[in-house]
């Protein structure tokens, strides 16, 4: 059984919608500015204890673009969420992210964010409109509280579950978790996730990036025994395509 530590409300429901704004999220017109600060928001596969996509951008800027002087900041959080949920068996409540955002946002200096979440978010369980809602307001939220602070976003999609190159035995008739996945999440819930964030028009978005297809497309080397976290290549392959979608390299 899941545990939600979110009710929205019909009225913040709303009050969001109406905030949106059809700014400009085309790929081809962001650049980066000098001495901008990037922190990099997301779950497990953001933080890859230091050693994942964030340190390699922090490399390629330092490499290709040394004349900008850009910081990346890797604020991952194991487990996290954006749609408050934790599946049954989870040895503790997920993370969620909005438990933290207000601090972080108050007592870190940043100029952009890189957002990327999903593959926890729905619980690894079967679809639901109630889930899509869920994700689609976390995403939403998020982008409403940096327009409050006037920092800029960029969307990724969340990363795909790779069970065909790395499964792992899979049983239906217990719960769902990260250790036993639906086995349809990939197709029926992240694919869903990545057309909310690709979908998803806001004023503080200034690019949307898809990790999922390349990844998916090129899985059998991004990834070993682990179908969730992407090994060394797939980290690379997440930074690259980051870098070459915004006219990075």
């Amino acid at each position: 059984m899941a545990m939600n530590r979110r009710e929205f409300t019909t009225t913040s429901i709303l009050g969001i919608s109406g905030s949106l704004l059809f700014g400009c999220s085309n790929n081809e017109r962001f650049s980066f500015k000098k001495n901008q600060v990037i922190a990099c928001l997301g779950d497990s596969i953001t933080y890859a204890n230091g050693s994942g996509y964030v340190d390699l951008l922090q490399k390629i800027a330092n490499d290709k673009r040394p004349d900008l002087n850009l910081t990346f900041l890797n604020l991952g959080r194991n487990s996290e969420t954006v749609t408050g949920l934790t599946e049954e068996g989870h040895p503790e409540p997920r993370p969620y992210l909005f438990e933290r955002l207000d601090s972080l946002l108050e007592n870190t200096k940043v100029d952009l964010i890189i957002f990327c979440y999903g593959i926890n978010c729905g619980i690894y369980g079967k679809p639901s409109p109630q889930l899509f809602d869920s994700f689609r307001i976390g995403v939403l939220s998020f982008l409403e509280k940096v327009k409050q602070k006037n920092i800029a976003a960029i969307l990724m999609t969340p990363p795909p579950l790779t069970l065909e190159t790395a499964p792992i035995p899979l049983d239906e008739s217990k719960p769902f978790s990260w250790k036993n996945p639906y086995s349809k999440y990939d197709l029926e819930v992240l694919q869903e996730f990545k057309s909310i964030v690709l979908s998803i028009d806001h004023k503080s978005v200034v690019a949307k990036i898809d990790i999922h297809s390349p990844l998916s497309e090129h899985q059998k080397e991004c990834y070993d025994s682990d179908p969730i976290h992407p090994n060394e290549q797939g980290h690379f392959l997440i930074a690259d395509t980051l870098a070459k979608s915004l006219n990075f390299v």
